[in-house]
């Protein structure tokens, strides 16, 4: 027995004895007000409740659950919520954790129950005790007040879970800041969002474009970072204003500066010496620190980089083979054509360890169906441009690592090198850290030289199977206003398969046996082997859910891509997903196309409750009800998937000496499996590895 094993089996002795989002509607019986809450109620600053995920199938059959995670605010009678824009779900997770909250409002298949106190009837509770899994989701949300300001705010939610129990998610939200005191005031500042951690820890920029002041707060000058923590937030107004002193649990992390900088990523307090801003400024620096000042270098670019674009996106799994996060940025090339997408690992303080960059090829085929596009030379990624770098979202391209220890990075180009380029095409590089050889592959595609027939890369039904639609240029979706871009940025989960949003064309789904053309969620699904992509279907407009706490239908209504000219700021960004599997587990044993390979999604989306159940979904002169939400998809697992990190072998759900020699097993051999603090590995096998199976272990499952 080596040293490992026998400090493993002395730590193990001692344990051997011990083993409703806002998913609601209102109580009023008519479309308006709603249920939506103030974001200047002292009582809505911080709500807690629980939400259940409704169980659906994708167009492979897979199993995924889906809710409203949290609704926008309303700041108007004469709407139910605001819009909503820029989206970020937390790259960590925290295992063991307590829950954010004491007690969560609790309604199930209850029509009209909920936490307005106003519009809803008043839900039951429930009060959790033990560990949890937990993980954080924001966004932005704009409006026009009844005074007739421009409102922007920024809305957060810390969620746990237990993992025997993933369908249920308990949720804290928590009004991270807005630009106004009050529904008639003008405004101290615009936001941008921005980027949030598993701790509640959120990142937003402000600057003085467009103001039109408010008489309670100096405006804010120049540009400006904030970090907000979500889980010290007061009942009281967090008004982004000039004045640092008035912010409620906010740090100032940079003011006033003439440069601009674009909407911040973060290294997450998890894995951080402490938690820190990260994002790239228009000197083409990148920036980062947990208080001010910031530093701010050029250490993050490799060989061939000129300049850099965008946003950072980012991945905790270390595809350069070292770092407690790599970011991804859009870069320029010598031409000064943005070709280049830059890896760069950081260690826990936010410096630079190891750099990659590569540039798109003339030519790149998408291996699964030959389909080969050779480009003229103006091809370009632009989803950084327009309003974006500066509203968000964060970032404009992926990065990842696949199970064979990889690198991936991902960005949407668009063919002709126009903002609103409606010929787009999601590339993916595959990148050999050890050796520098890359190769490239097409994930989706437009293709904009079809005379006839289907328009872009093929929807299946399954693994192989038949085709069920296409991507198409979205000018078919929109009848050309807007153009494009017909593709969002990509999402790269645990295993390497890529999400997004895009525009279809979907076969047989009109009476008669017409096409319907709608934007959709879709998942690329990988394949090691063929460097290849299968498309799956997840969600589209119109797709119908039934409310497992509301009790009413409702149903996606919209979701967007693009705006009048670029890139929209609400659509699907690099930080939409998680790059954790399901509960922080290994993929080693999974199929990429298994659920638990998603360790979470969020979309922003319109949706509509049918409230008088006529199947109509329409608002207009009716009961029915429509909101904005940030919506989340995740696996659950119920029943066969492990209760907590130390569940290590079936049967799931309890815990017993078949875990304890499981884990024994692992840790001797530094397999992945023990490799348990800081969540996701850090490929070190020590004593902290073990305290915390202990602890997961005497935790019990619930």
């Amino acid at each position: 027995m080596n040293m490992k094993s026998q400090i493993v089996v002395a730590a193990l002795v001692s344990i051997a004895g011990t083993a409703a989002a806002q998913d609601s509607v209102s109580s009023n019986g008519t479309t308006l007000p709603g249920d939506g809450l103030s974001p200047w109620a002292a009582g809505a600053q911080r709500t807690a409740y629980v939400v259940d995920l409704s169980p659906f199938s994708t167009s492979w059959g897979t199993g995924f659950g889906i809710a409203p995670l949290i609704k926008t605010s309303r700041t108007s009678a004469a709407f139910s919520g605001s819009l909503g824009s820029a989206q970020y779900l937390s790259n960590d997770l925290l295992n063991n954790a307590e829950f954010a909250s004491d007690t969560y409002a609790l309604w199930e298949n209850t029509p009209g129950a909920g936490i307005n106190p106003q519009q809803n009837i008043a839900p039951g509770s429930i009060s959790p005790n033990g560990a949890s899994t937990q993980f954080a989701a924001a966004f932005a949300e704009f409006s026009t007040t009844t005074g007739g300001f421009s409102y922007n705010g920024v809305l957060g939610a810390i969620v746990n879970f237990r993992p025997n129990e993933p369908g249920r998610l308990y949720v804290t939200r928590v009004v991270a800041g807005g630009n106004t005191g009050d529904d008639l005031t003008g405004d101290s500042a615009q936001l941008g969002f921005g980027s949030i951690d598993a701790n509640g820890n959120t990142y937003l920029r402000a600057d003085d474009f467009g103001l039109s002041g408010s008489p309670f707060a100096p405006s804010v000058t120049g540009n400006n970072l904030y970090r907000v923590d979500l889980d010290a937030r007061g009942a009281v107004v967090n008004q982004i204003n000039g004045n640092v002193a008035l912010l409620d649990a906010t740090t100032a992390l940079l003011t006033g500066s003439g440069t601009a900088h674009a909407t911040p990523n973060h290294i997450a307090e998890s894995v951080a010496a402490a938690p820190a801003v990260a994002t790239a400024n228009f000197s083409a620096e990148y920036v980062r620190g947990s208080t001010s000042p910031l530093t701010a270098d050029t250490t993050q670019f490799d060989t061939g980089v000129t300049s850099s674009r965008g946003s950072l996106g980012s991945t905790l799994r270390d595809p350069l083979g070292s770092g407690v996060t790599t970011f991804g940025l859009l870069v320029q090339d010598a031409s000064s054509n943005t070709t280049g997408m830059n890896m760069f690992s950081v260690d826990a303080s936010g410096n630079v360890i190891d750099t990659a960059a590569v540039f798109v090829p003339s030519s790149i085929t998408d291996n699964d169906d030959g389909f080969t596009l050779s480009y003229s030379g103006v091809q370009e990624f632009r989803q950084y441009a327009s309003q974006a770098s500066f509203r968000g979202g964060v970032g404009q391209m992926a990065v990842g690592k696949d199970r064979n220890g990889l690198a991936l990075a991902a960005g949407t180009i668009s063919e002709n090198g126009l903002n609103d380029d409606f010929s787009t095409q999601i590339v993916v590089a595959r990148h050999n850290a050890a050796t520098g050889a890359t190769e490239w592959a097409m994930a989706a595609y437009i293709d904009q030289a079809f005379i006839t027939g289907r328009s872009g890369k093929e929807i299946l039904d399954g693994p192989g199977g038949a085709a069920i639609g296409v991507l198409t240029p979205l000018f078919n979706v929109t009848g050309g206003t807007p153009l494009g871009p017909s593709m969002s940025p990509p999402v790269i989960d645990a295993a390497g398969n890529i999400w997004f949003v895009g525009a279809v064309e979907l076969f047989d789904r009109l009476p008669g046996g017409g096409s319907d053309f709608d934007s959709a969620l879709i998942r690329a699904v990988y394949d090691e082997t063929t460097f290849s992509y299968e498309l799956e279907l997840i969600v589209e407009l119109g797709s119908v859910f039934t409310g497992m706490n509301s009790g009413v239908a409702w149903n996606i209504r919209f979701t967007g891509i693009a705006d009048s000219n670029s890139v929209d700021s609400g659509t699907f960004f690099s930080g939409n997903g998680s790059s954790n599997a399901f509960n922080g587990m290994p993929v080693a044993d999974l199929d990429n196309a298994d659920p638990r390979t998603n360790g979470g999604i969020v979309l922003n989306a319109g949706i509509t409750y049918d409230v008088d159940g006529d199947g109509s979904f329409d608002t207009a002169g009716g009961v029915d009800e429509a909101y904005n939400a940030l919506l989340y998809i995740g696996a659950i697992p119920e029943g066969n998937g492990p209760c907590n990190d130390a569940d290590l072998v079936e049967p799931y759900g309890v815990l017993e000496f078949a875990d304890v020699l499981a884990f024994l097993g692992a840790f001797s051999a530094m397999d992945p499996a023990a490799d348990l603090v800081p969540a996701g590995g850090d490929g070190v096998w020590e004593f902290a590895d073990v305290l915390y199976f202990l602890g997961q272990f005497s935790a019990g499952c619930p």
